[in-house]
């Protein structure tokens, strides 16, 4: 049994209907800086486990590249079993 043809349409020429691109000049809206505690509290309340998350915490006297196991009190735990005092942490970027 002979199969019929499948109609396939010739395409001439393609046109873009895009020839330029503007770009309007807008603000920019930064989000406001948040505080040591407050990026605790986002790390915390997100999904998924806090553990599996890499963080960069600089104190004064040094920088630390780990994960977080656990906040207790006044103080935070790292999975490199390092403490560190919440009140010396000036920054923490993940």
């Amino acid at each position: 049994m002979k199969k019929n043809k499948v109609f396939v349409n010739k395409i001439n020429k393609v046109k873009n209907n895009q020839v330029s691109c503007e770009v309007e000049e807008g603000e920019v809206v930064l989000e406001p800086s948040l505080t040591v505690t407050e990026k605790l509290d986002k790390l915390f309340n997100t999904n998924g486990y806090i553990f599996n998350v890499n963080v960069k915490i600089v104190t004064d006297n040094k920088t630390y590249d780990t994960k977080i196991a656990n906040r207790i009190g006044n103080n935070i735990i790292t999975m490199d079993n390092d403490i560190i005092c919440i009140k010396k942490i000036k920054d923490i970027i993940f």
